[in-house]
């Protein structure tokens, strides 16, 4: 089973369950620690890409939002959801879907709240250049989205 450290399953504002913060996360510290055997060769709405032909599935990570101002990412090395700022108590867990998926299985119109909102959201090859750089430069990108967005801007 994976390892998952503390956060809890809450009934959100749009009542759907997401994960959130259920003690301060330090930025740095793994939230959630995936296993090899969730790994799968096939993109579902539930998986995050890993490479080219790897998804991984995990059952906590389905309740982890989207932001545009995200506060984790997935390592992909490691398999595990890292806090990438401070988190506090009743935080929503969140990560930026289009740093993580070429292509998301359905897209999607945000309502995040952040001041970057993006407000529609599909996989990262549906960005901008200058969102690809943005999304980059704010680290909200996986090793695997960051090489592909440097391909596609020639960086």
């Amino acid at each position: 089973m994976s390892k998952v450290n503390v956060v809890s399953a809450e009934v959100s504002p749009q009542l759907r369950l997401q994960l959130v913060a259920s003690q301060a996360i330090k930025a740095g510290e793994i939230i959630v620690q995936s296993r090899e055997e969730e790994i799968q060769d096939h993109r579902t709405w539930r998986t995050l890409q890993l490479d080219e032909s790897r998804h991984l599935r995990n059952a906590f990570l389905n309740f982890v939002d989207h932001s545009c101002s995200p506060n984790s990412l997935l390592d992909v090395d490691s398999l595990a959801l890292i806090a990438i700022r401070d988190i506090s108590i009743g935080d929503p867990i969140a990560f930026f879907y289009p740093g993580s998926e070429v292509e998301l299985s359905q897209e999607f119109d945000c309502h995040c709240g952040s001041d970057e909102c993006l407000r529609h959201i599909n996989g990262g090859f549906y960005l901008t250049h200058d969102q690809m750089r943005w999304a980059i430069a704010k680290g909200y990108c996986t090793t695997f989205m960051r090489r592909q967005f440097e391909r596609l801007l020639g960086d």
